[in-house]
C-alpha cells in the first residue's frame, strides 16, 4: 500500500495556497506519479525547480499526423497536457506536425518511414485536430487557459529552400551525427536518407517558432523525443541567449517489449471508434494485469495525484475485484469516446461477460457488428436444420461441434443446448427486433450469427 503520510503530505500541500510556478508544480506533479523519465536540463527539479523559475507557464507537445487517427499511446502525452491546464493553469498547446509527417521522424526505427502523401498527412491533419478538439471537450477541464492547436505547416508552406538553410545555420553536423536515432542508424550500416536526418532540424524550429509566437519555452513528449528537446533546447540557447526545458515521459511496453497501444498482440488500440471500437477500448483497460493498471492509472488519469492514490490503496485492499482497472476503463472511455461511447462499451461488456441477453434489443446492429468483428458469419437459414449443424459450423478446429455440445458449453443467446438433433425453430433463436444470433463455446468463444 501507499503510505498514509505520503497521502497526508499531499492534502497538505493542497490544502494550502502553493506558491510556486505552475511548470514546477507541474513537474514534481509528474516526478511523483513516476512519469518524469529524462529531462533537459538534467535535473530540472534541482534546487526547487530552479531552472523552471523564470520560465513561462506554457508548454507544448507535437503529434505527427501519419494516421488519420491518435492512438493510445499519443494518450499518454495528451493526458500530461490536459493535466497541466486542469490542475495547474499552464497554457497548453498540442502541435500537429503537418510538415513534420512529409519528412519522417527516425526516432525509435531502425529503418526509413514510409513516404506519405501530401492529400494524406493534410486529411490526416484535419481528423486528427478533430479527434484532440472532442478529446479535450470530453475532459471538462473548465481552466480558464484553453488549449491551442496549431499546425506546423502553417509556417513551412512559404518558406524557401534559401529561408531554410540560413535558418539551419546554427545546428552543427557533428551534433547531429551523434544523436542517439542517427547514430544509431549509421552503426548497424542502415544508413539514412537526408529527409529524416534533417528531421531534427524542423523539430527544433517548431520549439524556437513557438517560443517566439506563443512564449512557449517547455516541450512534453515520450523518451524517444529526448535527442530531439535536447536539439531544440540548443536552438533556442544559440537563437535568442533565453534558456528552455523540456521532459521526456516513460513509454509503457507489453511484455515483449512493445509499446503497450502501438504494437500490441491485437493491433493498435486507437482512438477512433470506427478503428477500435468504445467496447475494445474499455476492455483494454478492463483485462491490464494489476501492476499495469497501476501504472497506467498514474500515468493516464486527469485526477490529482491525493484520489489516485486513494484508489490504488483500494485497489490494493480489494485485489480481484478490479477497482483500478474498472475506474481507469471508465475514465478513459468517457474521455475519448464521450458519454454515449461509455454506455455502448457497458452495454456490449454486459452482453459478453455477465451474458446479460435481456438486454440486446438495447445494442444496436451496428454495436453488435462492431463487437464480434472478424468473428462474425453469415450463415443460410437452409443451411441448418438442427443445433447440432451449427455447432459444427461454429467451429474452426478438428474437433466436431455435435460431440462437443453433448459435454456443455455451447449455448446460443445464453441459452444451453446440449441434444444435437434438437431442430432449430428460428422463431426463437433469433435475437430480439434482429435476423442473427450469438454462439458461444465456453466462457470465452463467442460469435455473432446472421441468418441469410
Amino acid at each position: 500500500m501507499i503510505p498514509r503520510y505520503i497521502n497526508n503530505v499531499f492534502r497538505k500541500f493542497s490544502s494550502k495556497q502553493d506558491t510556486r510556478k505552475p511548470l514546477i508544480r507541474f513537474c514534481e506533479d509528474l516526478k511523483n506519479r513516476g512519469l518524469l523519465s529524462a529531462s533537459q536540463p538534467g535535473d530540472i527539479l534541482e534546487n526547487n525547480g530552479i531552472l523552471l523559475q523564470d520560465l513561462p507557464a506554457s508548454l507544448y507537445a507535437g503529434f505527427d499526423p501519419t494516421a488519420n487517427s491518435l492512438h493510445i499511446g499519443h494518450l499518454f502525452i495528451l493526458n500530461g497536457l490536459f493535466r497541466s491546464s486542469k490542475l495547474f493553469d499552464c497554457k497548453p498547446i498540442a502541435l500537429i506536425g503537418g510538415a513534420t509527417a512529409l519528412i519522417g521522424d527516425p526516432s525509435g526505427r531502425n529503418s526509413e518511414r514510409p513516404q506519405l502523401s501530401k492529400d494524406d498527412v493534410s486529411n490526416n491533419t484535419m481528423a486528427i485536430k478533430k479527434q484532440i478538439e472532442k478529446i479535450y471537450s470530453n475532459a471538462n477541464i473548465n481552466s480558464r487557459i484553453e488549449l491551442e492547436i496549431l499546425s506546423n505547416m502553417d509556417w513551412y508552406k512559404d518558406m524557401s529552400m534559401i529561408d531554410y538553410l540560413r535558418l539551419s545555420k546554427k545546428f552543427r553536423v557533428g551534433e547531429m551525427l551523434r544523436m542517439g536515432a542517427i547514430k544509431a542508424r549509421l552503426e548497424d550500416n542502415t544508413g539514412i536518407s537526408f529527409t529524416e536526418f534533417a528531421y531534427q532540424t524542423l523539430q527544433s524550429y517548431d520549439f524556437y517558432f513557438l517560443s517566439k509566437t506563443k512564449n512557449c519555452f517547455f516541450q512534453i513528449g515520450g523518451s524517444d523525443q529526448l535527442g530531439h528537446i535536447n536539439s531544440g533546447y540548443d536552438y533556442i540557447k544559440r537563437c535568442t541567449g533565453k534558456p528552455s526545458a523540456g521532459v521526456c515521459l516513460p513509454l509503457f511496453t507489453d511484455d515483449s517489449g512493445n509499446k503497450i497501444g502501438k504494437s500490441t498482440g491485437n493491433g493498435n488500440v486507437w482512438l477512433d471508434k470506427r478503428k477500435t471500437s468504445p467496447y475494445a477500448f474499455y476492455q483494454f483497460f478492463r483485462q491490464l494485469h494489476d501492476d499495469i493498471a497501476e501504472k497506467m492509472l498514474l500515468s493516464l488519469s486527469l485526477n490529482d495525484i491525493i484520489k489516485i492514490n486513494d484508489i490504488i490503496n483500494d485497489h490494493r485492499s480489494n485485489l480481484g475485484k478490479w477497482v483500478a482497472q474498472d475506474f481507469l476503463a471508465e475514465e478513459m472511455t468517457l474521455l475519448v469516446h464521450g458519454v454515449e461511447g461509455l454506455e455502448s462499451a457497458k452495454r456490449c461488456s454486459n452482453l459478453i461477460f455477465k451474458r446479460n441477453f435481456k438486454e440486446v434489443d438495447q445494442i444496436s446492429e451496428t454495436e453488435l457488428e462492431e463487437l464480434f468483428g472478424a468473428s462474425s458469419f453469415n450463415i443460410p437459414k437452409t443451411s441448418v436444420a438442427t443445433y447440432g449443424d451449427l455447432a459444427d459450423l461454429t467451429r474452426n478446429d478438428k474437433n466436431r461441434g455435435k460431440q462437443l455440445m453433448t459435454e456443455g458449453g455451447f449455448k446460443v443467446n445464453g441459452i444451453l443446448y446440449t441434444d444435437p438433433n434438437k431442430k432449430i425453430d428460428f422463431s426463437e433463436v433469433l435475437l430480439q427486433n434482429k435476423d442473427k444470433s450469438i454462439v458461444s463455446w465456453g466462457k470465452r468463444k463467442f460469435f455473432l450469427i446472421k441468418w441469410v
